[in-house]
């Protein structure tokens, strides 16, 4: 069966397979694991963070992953990397005593009370009979969680026998996160070369005859996708397999790196965030977090991306619902006008 979904890849044979132009970026992450660096893995939202972390933990069987999307405090992080070293579901607390309890908060009316974030961590770390480091693999960490955890507790995490690869939403961290981090990996959008990698391996997934249909049919195309994000490049690539008029599916393509190549780094954000989890609302938690903007600024990108026919919008109940415009399947609305210059 040909295999053109654009979920993460997993760990296994079959999705190792699928896994495409990535060598260069393992083989840094690699060396930084045999020196004992920490390692900071970014890029663009769809350029396969979650993909990359995955083979990272294929390679390294005995490294720990752990996804901190939509996780808010630091506590929660803190507890999430303790459930991922010790591989348990349920964390045994020290039940308190009462009275000291209450002549703590009677103590804490005088007294400042300093409390070790790490203390549990460093307990169940002390538990783990190895002689060597633990490898952490942290995925989908904001800007704000990254500077909470890696720069609030910078030194502290430093003494700790944890080496860390990260993969985050951000490519600047501020200080004194960003020192935490010897290696920086950016996971940069396909260019030609690695899109053809992309559409060979997917192609392979499937009969030979499925194969040889989406090669012929991706061919006359693949110069107008490229530079694109992996999840970019298999929405297209998907277009043109199903549609039904290749000629029309092309041209929308051609039209569309027109438009992209106008667009703001930020507009080019939301677009390639709606690919992903649209039909959705500009309020979307997992969009917001993604394209790290506000809402307001969400809904002035795509306002000005539906005036440039790249997204539709439905009114359902209260919200207003946006979809992307890919492919050759959907016609443009009578009297639309092509992408206008200096699209933000």
């Amino acid at each position: 069966m040909l295999l053109l979904g654009q979920r993460p890849l997993t760990t296994s044979d079959a999705d190792n397979r699928l896994f495409a132009n990535r060598s260069s970026e393992l083989q840094r992450v690699r060396r930084a694991r045999e020196l004992g660096l920490n390692a900071y893995v970014h890029g663009p939202p769809g350029s396969g963070r979650t993909s990359f972390l995955r083979q990272v933990e294929r390679e390294h069987p005995e490294a720990r992953y752990i996804r901190l999307q939509g996780v808010e405090t630091l506590a929660e992080w803190l507890e999430g990397v303790e459930r991922a070293i010790t591989r348990s579901d349920a964390l045994p607390r020290e039940r308190g005593n009462p009275f000291a309890e209450v002549f703590g908060q009677l103590a804490a009316t005088q007294y400042k009370v300093v409390v070790d974030p790490l203390r549990h961590l460093k307990v169940a770390l002390g538990q783990q009979q190895t002689a060597s480091r633990h490898v952490v693999l942290v995925d989908d960490l904001d800007s704000d969680g990254c500077q909470e955890m890696f720069g609030r507790l910078r030194d502290d995490l430093w003494e700790l026998p944890i080496q860390w690869v990260v993969a985050g939403t951000s490519s600047h961290l501020e200080p004194p996160a960003d020192t935490f981090f010897d290696v920086v990996v950016e996971l940069q959008s396909f260019v030609l070369e690695g899109l053809q990698d992309l559409v060979d391996r997917r192609a392979a997934s499937g009969t030979a005859a499925e194969g040889a249909l989406l090669r012929s049919r991706v061919a006359t195309a693949i110069e107008s996708i490229a530079p694109c994000t992996p999840r970019h490049a298999l929405s297209a690539i998907r277009d043109l397999y199903l549609s039904e008029d290749l000629a029309d599916a092309t041209s929308r393509l051609i039209e569309q790196r027109s438009a992209r190549s106008r667009m703001s780094a930020t507009a080019s954000k939301v677009f390639d965030a709606f690919v992903h989890y649209g039909p959705t609302h500009a309020g979307d938690e997992r969009l917001l977090a993604e394209v790290g903007v506000s809402r307001s600024r969400v809904v002035q990108v795509l306002t000005e991306l539906e005036s440039a026919g790249l997204v539709t919008s439905e009114r359902v109940g209260r919200r207003k619902l946006y979809s992307t415009l890919t492919g050759g399947d959907t016609a443009r609305k009578p009297g639309e006008e092509s992408t206008p210059d200096g699209l933000s």
